[in-house]
């Protein structure tokens, strides 16, 4: 069975590249998102990564670990990174992980960058 994910890549102005996640980051689309996450860190003219889950129907341990070291990668190469629109179930586990403060999750309406 293929999970069904996609993510869709814009530039939000400013050096901050927005990766909107749609479906479900388990261990079957982890690999996939880290890759995405880091092939945005590393263009000249970025400077902070947004991962909006707005879209975002499932989150397992997998997905929270490819979120973790998205962030990880993203921070080694200088830029900034935050997680955007997590609600609901995937917010709750983002939150029951403890990892919601160390992926700097946010609204849209609060923008800091760590």
């Amino acid at each position: 069975m293929v999970t069904p994910f996609a993510v869709t890549k814009r530039d939000d102005g400013a050096g901050v590249h927005r990766l909107a996640i749609a479906g479900e980051l388990d261990e079957d689309t982890s690999e996939a998102l880290i890759d995405v996450i880091i092939n945005a860190a590393e263009h000249l003219d970025v400077s902070t990564v947004v991962v909006d889950l707005r879209r975002v129907t499932f989150l397992s341990a997998g997905g929270v670990r490819a979120l973790l070291r998205g962030c990880q990668a993203t921070l080694e190469r200088g830029r900034g990174f935050r997680v955007v629109n997590a609600t609901g179930y995937v917010y709750q586990v983002l939150r029951i992980s403890g990892v919601h403060r160390s992926l700097a999750v946010t609204t849209e309406r609060d923008v800091p960058a760590r």
